[in-house]
């Protein structure tokens, strides 16, 4: 249960880590000495008792009070709509606590129809100026909360309008230093194209089409091309290749024993016998 301080604008928990949760309420947002008053009087005695990490949750209608608690040694740990969270780490040893997310998930998806087609697509605005025009394979970046075969299962139908269903994963791709210096994973998913017709969402793309894999190996891309304009790049028909001729990671949900969590999903190499599908259904996660 959370104790609150005396002038009624921290409340604060204990961890099971030796650290401290502090939160400041929103009806605080007017007492801005009271709440530095009282955050230096409970920094201090949990710096006697010995804690570890503390973690400040300040809502936004406390935003101004970032400045003091920044004059007492805390520093900025993340922040989203509606609140900041700043840290302190109290001992003299370096700081284990740990770090916000540092990694995008984008997912492209290699789409095949009945025919064996693949569905390409022409954004309206590329990343990088040489790939303007170039075709590619559809897909964005995952929100939050979402599995990336449903994400690019999502890109797919926003996108274009085909709708379409997992068959596997084809393969992952790390980079380092991307937007806002975040880690960016992308995330290739082979997917069974459930519709055909295209519809294109002209805010997105500039063009998409079906294309057979003579078609696709017609266009590469020549190496060393200062543009791809209507071409495809070495590494979008490696990606492609890979997911029509390569052994797919398969993706089967895990059920989890904490009551009310949704299950996750467990990504695997296909087993070489048996019933991946009987096993997988009798696995549950911590």
């Amino acid at each position: 249960m959370d104790a609150v301080d005396g002038d009624d604008v921290l409340t604060f928990t204990e961890d099971r880590y030796n650290g401290v949760e502090i939160k400041v309420p929103p009806s605080a947002a007017a007492r801005a000495d009271a709440f530095r008053e009282a955050l230096e009087r409970r920094v201090a005695g949990w710096q006697a008792a010995g804690k570890g990490g503390l973690w400040l949750h300040i809502p936004l209608q406390c935003a101004s009070f970032c400045g003091a608690a920044a004059t007492m040694g805390f520093d900025f740990h993340h922040a989203k709509p509606g609140y900041v969270l700043m840290t302190r780490w109290l001992l003299q040893t370096p700081s284990p606590l740990p770090k916000y997310a540092f990694t995008q998930i984008g997912c492209g998806g290699v789409v095949v129809n009945a025919k064996g087609e693949v569905l390409m697509v022409q954004e309206r605005v590329s990343p990088m100026p040489m790939y303007h025009g170039s075709w590619k394979l559809p897909g964005g970046l995952a929100d939050s909360g979402e599995d990336f075969a449903d994400a690019v299962a999502r890109e797919v139908r926003e996108e274009t309008g085909v709708e379409s269903s997992l068959a596997g994963v084809v393969s992952m791709r790390h980079m380092h230093g991307v937007r806002f210096g975040q880690g960016d994973l992308y995330v290739v998913v082979r997917l069974h194209a459930t519709t055909d017709a295209i519809t294109i969402d002209p805010n997105e793309l500039m063009g998409a089409k079906w294309m057979g894999r003579d078609e696709i190996r017609r266009l590469l891309a020549p190496e060393g091309a200062e543009s791809h304009d209507g071409l495809v790049s070495a590494t979008n028909l490696r990606m492609i290749e890979n997911a029509l001729d390569g052994v797919l990671i398969v993706g089967e949900p895990v059920y989890s024993s904490v009551p009310g969590r949704r299950p996750s999903m467990l990504y695997t190499a296909a087993a070489a016998v048996g019933d991946r599908g009987a096993a997988f259904g009798k696995l549950t996660e911590d």
